[in-house]
């Protein structure tokens, strides 16, 4: 467990002790296996029935237990439990489910205990619970209640910044942030006050606390200051120009520069002020020189951003152009990472647009690698003049009759090879952004395109098609598009094409599809529990129906392999060797029990090898285990959520999911602190070893194997 772990909200010592000490055992005694199993499949009543009175540890696993399910049905146990535990610990975990019971009996329960509590770490959990689920009135009464007690600063702070994620505002708590920070010099709680303004604050409510937010961005704390510069482009001040270019250049953490990049792309400019010159120049050398991929690539999003609407005869436009260049032919003295040179293309294309059509084209000719062709591609949709399409297409017919020359295409399948499949991403990319400019005849010609790419059995092309074809400009071929549709489902075969299909139903759902009506009946008796769902989903959206208990799939898949998990201890270690070194996890079994084994039994099955990152966002995630590249794919089943207390630190591995109990085989590991994630995603481990090769990955780096071990 990481140091910020063990400091956050001051209290992790305390809820290691609260979790009990069972959890720290190599083996789970049998009341916690069945808790566990229980949880697992989402049986709130029958947790509640077992006896586990005078045992601390299976009650503590209960409380958590219900946390994961959050049925408010619950509240009425978990208040009598309150009533009849003197414990603490127990105590703690009560507070703790309470806040992920989004109900108003779970909200009047705490907003009780909120005045009958007098334990200030007890009074902390309750605070955060408030915070997850409870109104405005509740965070005025908060912060009068913590006012006076510098020992709740930080848990107040951290409400007012979890109120905000929420959306809910306070006219109090900006300045409420503003009068502690005169009063404290904790590093914890200005770490929680900047993490507050950063979430709480927009432009025009932050900017009386600009001093306290300059304040805040020259503090040692790397997040302190991440999350201030981050508040400081909220304000848009062109007097925080100077300010903020200062820091960009010598502040050594690239995670502190993302954000000042970021907060410099967010200005208002004027080509006339000396300041946007200044802010070009620094993005510039930026985009060009930083020592961080991630800081480059950010600056020259920020350039798209702030000059894609200038006039390109400016000279300021001219010098970005001019330093731009090297970066996409490769002439600079330092060589690029190829992501750095992507996002060039992109942003290049971006500000100049149609007039550096032919040069992007002849590049695109030349290009060796598929990653810049289909950046290339892909910046096509920021041309003025639609028609352009036609070259495009064009120019990639020409390509892919080369590639295939040398890569003949043997199985007769539409996309080929991965590398094909990103031109052709890219491709569809442009043309959803480039159909609503053309005549009604050429947006006749897009949309067959689209269809046709739909049936790619790409879901990540399919995804973008469907989208498109959804959209009004097409509404007059919608019953035509949808027959289309309809032959092309048949075509699919699960479980290989299952997220195809299930974007196909979510398609016919939003499309209002009558004609689907058949198929989607039958589907209700699928195997996979997702199809029959999405399937009935789309029955009720169409006709109004409720099918839903005509479902014959179960809904949960369950693995409770209880021997393979008790000596999961032997394999606490995975150990990823990726393109750019070893990174090392040490995995929780003991929080996550179904999730580390799902982990390490797919790990075992050589399910990771030879995978990509598919997504970086930096000072965010880099996120991979998918085996299709796209971000869409996974193994054929899902695994519930397992929620814990533990917070998503820097370094902190945790599942992905398109929503609560969807996870499967992808996952991320943070740049930094995420406090926004806490509770809501799986945490399940993290690294020990191999921070640098976190920060340097990009997309389309390889995760080359998965192995594991006892020790590190």
């Amino acid at each position: 467990m990481s140091k910020r772990q063990n400091d956050y909200y001051g209290l992790i010592a305390f809820l290691v002790l609260f979790i009990g000490s069972a959890v720290f055992a190599q083996q789970f005694p049998d009341a916690e296996k069945k808790i566990l199993e229980l949880r697992d499949t989402r049986n709130a009543t029958k947790i509640q029935e077992i006896e586990v009175t005078g045992n601390t540890p299976a009650q503590i696993s209960a409380l958590i237990a219900l946390a994961n399910i959050a049925d408010s049905n619950s509240v009425p146990y978990i208040n009598s439990v309150l009533q009849n535990s003197n414990d603490n610990d127990i105590k703690a975990a009560a507070y703790f489910t309470l806040g992920h019971i989004n109900s108003a009996s779970s909200r009047n329960l705490l907003f009780s205990l909120l005045t009958a509590e007098t334990n200030s770490e007890l009074l902390e959990w309750i605070i955060l619970s408030i915070a997850k689920i409870s109104y405005e009135n509740t965070l005025a009464t908060i912060l009068g209640l913590c006012a006076d007690k510098p020992e709740l600063w930080s848990a107040a702070a951290k409400a007012i910044g979890q109120f905000g994620v929420r959306k809910i505002k306070s006219e109090r708590s900006l300045p409420w942030l503003s009068e502690i920070l005169k009063k404290s010099s904790d590093h914890v709680v200005l770490n929680s006050i900047s993490f507050a303004f950063f979430r709480a604050g927009d432009k025009t409510s932050l900017a009386p606390f600009k001093e306290d937010l300059m304040r805040l961005a020259s503090f040692p704390d790397e997040n302190t200051r991440i999350w201030a510069y981050t508040s400081l482009g909220k304000l848009q001040d062109a007097s925080l120009v100077d300010f903020l270019i200062e820091f960009f250049e010598y502040d050594a953490n690239w995670k502190a520069r993302v954000s000042i990049a970021n907060a410099l792309g967010n200005q208002v400019i004027d080509l006339n002020s000396p300041e946007t010159g200044k802010i070009a120049d620094a993005l510039l050398r930026s985009a060009a020189l930083d020592g961080s991929a991630h800081v480059s690539i950010a600056a020259l999003q920020s350039l798209g951003r702030l000059f894609a609407k200038s006039d390109t005869h400016n000279p300021i436009i001219i010098k970005i152009k001019q330093d731009i260049q090297p970066i996409i032919t490769e002439v600079l003295v330092k060589p690029v990472e190829p992501q750095v040179k992507t996002e060039a293309i992109k942003t290049y294309a971006k500000i100049f647009k149609d007039e550096v059509k032919d040069e992007l084209l002849a590049l695109f000719s030349s290009a060796a690698g598929y990653d810049i062709k289909s950046a290339i591609v892909s910046s096509f949709g920021f041309m003025e003049q639609p028609m352009v399409y036609k070259e495009l297409r064009d120019s990639i017919s020409a390509d892919i009759m080369r590639y295939n020359a040398i890569h003949p295409n043997k199985d007769g399948s539409m996309i080929g090879s991965p590398d094909l499949a990103k031109v052709y991403k890219a491709f569809v990319e442009a043309l959803t952004s480039l159909d609503d400019k053309l005549d009604a005849e050429n947006k006749n010609i897009i949309r067959l395109i689209l269809s046709e790419f739909s049936a790619s059995k790409n879901a990540a092309i399919t995804d973008i098609c469907l989208g498109a074809l959804q959209d009004s400009i097409y509404l007059q071929y919608r019953d035509e598009t949808c027959q289309i549709m309809m032959f092309d489902y048949n075509t699919f075969v699960h479980p290989k094409d299952k997220d195809v299909m299930l974007l196909y139903i979510q398609a016919w759902d939003v499309m209002k599809y009558g004609g689907a009506g058949d198929l989607l009946k039958k589907n209700l008796k699928h195997m996979d529990y997702d199809i029959a769902k999405a399937s009935a989903d789309a029955m009720r959206s169409i006709t109004g129906i409720d099918h839903t208990a005509e479902i014959t799939a179960a809904k949960y898949k369950t693995d409770f392999d209880w021997t393979y998990i008790d000596n999961l201890s032997d394999k606490k270690i995975a150990v990823i060797k990726t393109s750019r070194g070893i990174i090392k996890i040490e995995l929780l079994p003991n929080f996550a029990p179904f999730t580390v084994q799902n982990f390490v039994k797919l790990a075992e099955s050589g399910f990771y090898n030879n995978t990509i990152f598919h997504r970086v966002v930096p000072n965010f995630v880099i996120q991979g285990g998918d085996p299709t590249g796209t971000g869409y794919g996974g193994p054929p089943y899902s695994i519930r959520s397992e929620i814990t207390h533990l917070p998503f630190d820097a370094y902190s591995v945790g599942m992905a999911s398109s929503g609560k109990d969807t996870e499967g085989s992808q996952f991320f590991i943070t740049h930094s602190p995420q406090p926004h994630l806490d509770s809501k995603y799986t945490l399940f481990g993290n690294v020990i070893e191999g921070f640098d090769a976190v920060d340097k990955i990009q997309i389309g780096d390889i995760i080359e194997s998965v192995t594991f071990s006892a020790e590190n």
